[in-house]
């Protein structure tokens, strides 16, 4: 995820200063998911936008405006979901763990009491939880539903569970099995989730870096939208014209202006037309 001022262009209505967040989605493109301005009086001066000041004299307002929206979702599911379908982070995922009781032989009596027990305990632990008791869909089928759904962690319990006093539990983000005590299935789910945030969030941060050029000259610019995905950082001169150009060429747009704090380099050639500049950007193909 990156961070930065944008051009003066993209500015909204005039505000002083634009700031937005985009994100590297999981084909390569990006997607900006909320911006904030400053909007100094701009508007309070058009709507005659006033109050009373401490010294009883009337004052435009000064305003912001922040946009974030359910785009975020759309975000979410683009970045982290893969052909099984949703993936959640489990901070935010509705159902952090699905119990799925396996209904072989006299079930109802021997392993959903358990199943109804362990529910209980995770919830007191502060997790949310489904327990998955329907009768009409088998447990292959209730599997590929919740990794459709995204639910972090499945945990199956079946006779030969029972009989070694543990479950199954297999992780959304990764497909890995484990054999978990079920004295011990509290402090052990709660971890595991810990592991899966912080997982993903290192998955798609590797990921973005992975797919994320440096160039210095335009002919490279050019192979690398061809031929490869995700974003170019490289110099501009702040010339609108250069911008237009690239893009009528390859489909790629700034997408974000690195502010001081974030630059290395103090001074490089635009990729375009090779003039002298201290600004950075990132291009890259948008929704």
């Amino acid at each position: 995820m990156i961070s930065g001022k944008k051009s003066e262009r993209e500015k909204f209505a005039g505000a002083l200063e634009t700031y937005a967040i985009e994100a590297m989605m999981s084909d390569g493109k990006a997607l900006q998911m909320g911006t904030s301005h400053n909007l100094g009086q701009q508007f309070s001066k058009v709507f005659n936008i006033r109050f009373e000041d401490r010294d009883q004299k009337l004052q435009y307002v000064w305003q912001t405006s922040w946009g974030v929206s359910t785009r975020l979702i759309g975000a979410l599911v683009m970045a982290h979901g893969d052909d099984s379908g949703l993936k959640f982070p489990p901070n935010i995922a509705p159902v952090q763990v699905v119990i799925v009781p396996i209904p072989t032989g006299n079930w109802k009596e021997n392993i959903l009491p358990l199943a109804r027990d362990i529910e209980k305990k995770l919830e007191k632990e502060g997790l949310r939880v489904k327990l998955d008791e329907r009768e009409e869909f088998t447990p292959g089928w209730k599997f590929s539903e919740w990794e459709m759904r995204g639910v972090p962690l499945r945990v199956e319990i079946g006779p030969k569970d029972i009989q070694k006093k543990q479950v199954v539990v297999v992780r959304r983000d990764t497909g890995k099995k484990e054999s978990v005590a079920q004295s011990s299935i509290n402090k052990k789910l709660s971890e595991m989730l810990k592991q899966i945030q912080k997982n993903m969030f290192e998955m798609a941060l590797q990921f973005q870096k992975q797919n994320t050029h440096e160039v210095k000259d335009y002919d490279e610019f050019k192979a690398i939208m061809e031929s490869k995905r995700g974003f170019i950082k490289a110099f501009w001169c702040e010339d609108r014209d250069c911008e237009e150009k690239i893009k009528e060429e390859t489909m790629a747009t700034i997408r974000v202006i690195l502010m001081d704090k974030d630059k290395k380099a103090a001074r490089g050639k635009c990729v375009f037309c090779q003039k002298s500049t201290e600004t950075v950007v990132y291009f890259g193909k948008a929704y």
